[in-house]
């Protein structure tokens, strides 16, 4: 995997000048859902994110698109579909990958700022809240607990979303389990392996996440307060790094300011009015 990406950085290194493709890695149901989403409309035309496949994921691979055009820069991308998740940082750092379509927590990012630009935040510190995933038939069971806090339950999150491990660590589970995959996280809470995972709302009720071999739903009432704040990040090391961050920021300013950013999130559920008044789980974290 690692000499195809290698493969890829030297041809677009080698083809600059020639407006080559610049290779991105997205996972590849996202990829389908940001398909499903836009429709018959183009990354510069779409306004509105209300839309049963849309997720935060979505939102951002279509966000960070805008942004680098309205900053003034064209690129072409030649979108590789897989697994990506944990590798994408990796690459970012050792310039393989010009940027991740994802945004990260700032405490993750703040790890690797002699290899990234860091942007502006798009999900600002004290914004964002989760919701507490259980399987369907255990919410009857589960939902009197949730009165204590978490400390009655089970959890499984990955140890690459830092911010998420930092609030579980602190709350205090029964159990935390570390698990790389999110597809067999929600498998793992589907089938009762585990009580519990953290997950973004969607934009309607139920709250509920459904595949093949799972089905995952929020325990009504309560989110979860996750402090921190989330950006893109772009390899210092790519021969286009300098000049896509600079489009970037500019471009995110100016989406910013027109409240595109504020719209797009709620619109998809992220940022999610319809659980304002539910109960606050917040935990100290230093």
């Amino acid at each position: 995997m690692l000499m195809k990406w290698v493969c890829l950085f030297l041809c677009c290194f080698a083809a600059l000048s020639s407006k080559a493709k610049i290779p991105i890695s997205i996972e590849t149901d996202i990829y389908n859902y940001a398909q499903q989403v836009l429709g018959k409309e183009s990354i510069e035309s779409i306004e509105h994110f209300k839309h049963p496949s849309c997720i935060r994921d979505v939102v951002e691979f279509i966000l960070v698109q805008k942004a680098i055009k309205l900053g003034g820069l064209n690129l072409e991308y030649d979108f590789v579909l897989g697994d990506y998740d944990a590798r994408n940082i990796r690459l970012i750092q050792h310039g393989l990958l010009l940027i991740s379509f994802d945004s990260i927590w700032l405490n993750e990012a703040s790890q690797y700022e002699n290899d990234v630009f860091i942007s502006e935040p798009v999900i600002r510190n004290g914004e964002f809240y989760a919701g507490i995933y259980v399987a369907p038939n255990k919410i009857t069971e589960l939902t009197p607990k949730i009165k204590n806090g978490i400390t009655d339950f089970s959890f499984v999150t990955s140890e690459a979303w830092h911010t998420d491990v930092k609030t579980l660590t602190a709350l205090k589970p029964k159990n935390l389990v570390i698990e790389a995959d999110w597809l067999v996280m929600a498998k793992m809470v589907s089938s009762g392996w585990v009580d519990a995972m953290l997950a973004p709302f969607k934009p309607a009720q139920p709250f509920e996440y459904t595949g093949k071999n799972y089905k995952i739903r929020a325990i009504d009432g309560v989110k979860v307060a996750l402090q921190d704040s989330r950006h893109f990040v772009v390899s210092k090391k790519h021969p286009l790094g300098n000049k896509t961050f600079k489009a970037l920021q500019k471009g995110l300013k100016q989406l910013r300011q027109s409240g595109y950013i504020e719209r797009a999130y709620k619109e998809c559920g992220f940022l999610n009015p319809l659980v304002e008044d539910w109960q606050e789980i917040k935990a100290e974290v230093h």
